[in-house]
């Protein structure tokens, strides 16, 4: 099968987001204006959901699949759960085995909380396809009552294990995109300025109608890790028709060689860049507030290529560096 080198532009310019929505200003003694703190409200709705789509759109339904994408999500959570929290380990094992098996934002405390959310998400598709009518009916059921009782199940988000939650909420849209991207020769031929349309009018109705979850210490429109979903009737409805009609730009548009190229890296730049982005600016201190901003691009920057060139480095030693999330 051919490499689509358009959803590899789409995954690069949604790690860069990723990238930028971690960047810890304060760190860099510098303040977070207010246009940076609404451009990554708005693109908090869709960075996420838009990674599990892709993570999706070629499901196969042999148990050999299934293993290898267990292996290749699931190790690589392992390693990078015991990476950071060896000491729990030594001295709490009960503790952190409960932290494993749970796999959410309240036991990880770290940006891993995707991998089992991801690994969830591709096991419910799995059983999707191999389901007949009935039982994939209620597959579709259950996901629409996770949105009418987002509300309360946020209550319950951390004791909930590997992103069931998160998963299922996601479920509709992500079923969606992915019959778009199977019958994409019908939708790319949608006018462009429609596209864009969509785009903004959905983007408006969610900071206007959409409230801001206050039921963690992140104060977001969408949150994925934290449960901070779309509630209102008017703010699901924006939240697909935004995610949509991202997905649908980038499929339409011609692909970025940057973009492809970082794309391609996404993992390992996902799982090094907050190491990079966090022992930087602890590393080095400056008093002007220039030098600080120039210094906060440059350390963004390197929190993208560095993870590249490493990964590029260990998959050139050995190919089972893809277990620890590293691409050639």
């Amino acid at each position: 099968m051919t490499r689509d080198l358009k959803l590899d532009s789409l995954k690069g310019f949604l790690i860069v987001l990723v990238v930028i929505g971690h960047i810890p200003f304060g760190s860099f003694n510098i303040e977070r204006i207010s246009i940076i703190k609404y451009f990554g409200q708005w693109f908090y709705i869709f960075h996420m959901p838009l990674f599990f789509a892709v993570s999706v759109l070629f499901i196969k339904t042999d148990y050999q699949w299934l293993f290898k994408r267990a292996s290749l999500v699931l190790i690589p959570y392992l390693f990078w759960f015991f990476y950071g929290h060896k000491r729990m380990l030594l001295e709490n094992p009960i503790e952190f085995m409960g932290g494993v098996l749970m796999g959410n934002w309240s036991t990880l405390n770290s940006i891993l909380w995707f991998l089992p959310a991801l690994f969830t998400l591709n096991l419910l598709f799995f059983l999707f396809k191999k389901s007949n009518k009935k039982i994939q009916v209620l597959f579709l059921i259950i996901s629409l009552a996770s949105f009418i009782y987002a509300s309360e199940i946020a209550m319950l988000h951390y004791q909930i294990p590997f992103g069931f939650d998160v998963a299922i909420y996601l479920f509709l849209l992500v079923l969606t995109i992915k019959y778009i991207y199977e019958n994409k020769e019908r939708f790319i031929k949608i006018n462009m300025y429609q596209i864009l349309g969509l785009l903004i009018i959905s983007s408006l109705l969610l900071f206007n109608f959409e409230p801001i979850k206050t039921h963690s210490q992140w104060y977001k429109i969408i949150d994925l890790a934290q449960f901070s979903v779309a509630t209102t009737v008017i703010g699901y409805i924006s939240f697909f028709i935004l995610n949509i009609s991202i997905f649908i730009f980038f499929i339409k548009i011609k692909s970025n060689q940057i973009l492809e190229f970082i794309g391609n890296y996404s993992f390992p730049i996902f799982l090094l860049h907050l190491i990079i982005l966090y022992k930087l600016p602890n590393l080095i201190k400056f008093d002007s507030n220039y030098t600080n901003f120039l210094f906060l691009l440059i350390s963004t920057v390197l929190s993208i290529l560095l993870p590249i060139v490493i990964s590029k480095i260990l998959m050139k030693t050995s190919d089972k560096f893809e277990y620890i999330g590293m691409v050639k």
